[in-house]
């Protein structure tokens, strides 16, 4: 990112930092975020779908739940086209059933697409069993594949999970890949349900820089412990460089 994008970020309502996140509402957070400055959402937001199968036990939920997400989501979005720069990709991790709503939400986007994360594991289900989750993919614009460290970016993902700090969590790894690919150097990564900080510690990794917002106050903890964590390895592996050089 710019030095002067830096600063329009650092002017907007209360200074929101980069490199930060928030334990609050991201629809309120969001309202901090100058206009056209964030290159790049990467989420996963909690979605419900329907009907939910648990060790042959089954609990239905009303249908409305998924009206009530997409009015919440509609809410979202609005922030979203006025934060984003105009070309800059959206990706939120979604159910089979979900996928139907976004693409819903997103239908007057330019671009849209699918991209499945195979776990290459199944998990559980009767009779049938998932081993993977979607990512949808949006764009108001077009963009050029940052060609630095790939050439594509495949529509089927293979990425182990893991889960040492979130029972959701996403592999550091995979959206190491589609930061990588979708954004180049410094620029500014937006996730709006940060959970356990995967999507932060994929920015540090990757030379981005993020914002995040979470409302759960053990998972913002965690987060935090997460990213001290990591610039402490960080700055030990620069010593140690600087030692042998």
């Amino acid at each position: 990112m710019e030095t002067s994008e830096l600063r329009k970020l650092a002017e907007g309502k209360k200074a929101m930092e980069i490199n930060k996140i928030y334990n609050e509402d991201c629809i309120e957070g969001m309202k901090k975020i100058p206009s056209a400055s964030i290159d790049m959402v990467l989420t996963d937001p909690p979605y419900t779908s329907p009907t939910v199968h648990a060790f042959g036990r089954q609990k239905v939920n009303r249908l409305s739940d998924l009206a009530i997400q997409e009015f919440y989501f509609a809410e979202i979005k609005k922030e979203w086209e006025r934060i984003l720069k105009p070309n800059a990709p959206v990706l939120i991790f979604c159910d089979d059933i979900y996928s139907a709503v976004l693409i819903g939400l997103f239908y007057e986007w330019q671009q849209k697409n699918l991209v499945i994360w195979d776990k290459g594991r199944i998990g559980m289900g009767n009779p049938f069993r998932k081993q993977h989750e979607l990512i949808f993919y949006a764009n108001r614009g077009s963009i050029e594949l940052n060609k630095t460290n790939m050439s594509h970016i495949p529509t089927v993902i293979k990425e182990t999970p893991t889960k040492e700090h979130h029972g959701a969590e996403k592999p550091v790894k995979l959206l190491m890949k589609l930061i990588d690919g979708l954004t180049k150097e410094n620029a500014t990564v937006l996730d709006c349900f940060m959970g356990s900080g995967s999507t932060a510690i994929a920015c540090l990794e990757t030379k981005r820089n993020y914002i995040g917002f979470e409302l759960d106050k053990s998972y913002y903890e965690t987060s935090q412990n997460r990213i001290s964590s990591f610039s402490k390895s960080d700055m030990f592996g620069r010593d140690a460089i600087n030692k042998r050089d």
